[in-house]
């Protein structure tokens, strides 16, 4: 038995960004509308760069945002992905291969059109 493996947008952020604000209510809305057809968005916060902690629970509060945002506390994963200018987002198919970087912000009609045809 195969285990069926989620397409995923990883995307790197932090809260004084001004794009990664503007995209954030597109990325929401795209969680909401495809994450229960094979579809994660994992948003890594750039912690080590961020404001702190509390800070990001009020922008993720006040931003309604319901998808997974994993702390990159020490710095590590944002540099292993090359996340040097943010918001970098990956489209990753479901065998865990990249299929795209993007850097800069990306709305609903981009993240649909990204990752309508990938497997």
């Amino acid at each position: 038995m195969r285990l069926q493996r989620e397409k995923v947008i990883l995307n790197f952020w932090a809260t004084w960004c001004p794009p990664c604000k503007a995209e954030m209510p597109h990325m929401q809305n795209f969680y909401e509308e495809n994450n229960n057809k094979g579809m994660e968005v994992l948003a890594v916060n750039l912690t080590n760069i961020d404001k702190g902690e509390e800070n990001i629970k009020t922008f993720v509060k006040e931003y309604g945002l319901t998808f997974p945002i994993p702390l990159d506390e020490n710095g590590l994963i944002g540099p292993q992905y090359q996340a040097f200018t943010i918001p970098t987002s990956y489209i990753i198919d479901s065998n865990g291969m990249i299929t795209k970087k993007i850097v800069g912000p990306m709305d609903e009609a981009m993240m649909k059109n990204l990752t309508n045809n990938i497997k």
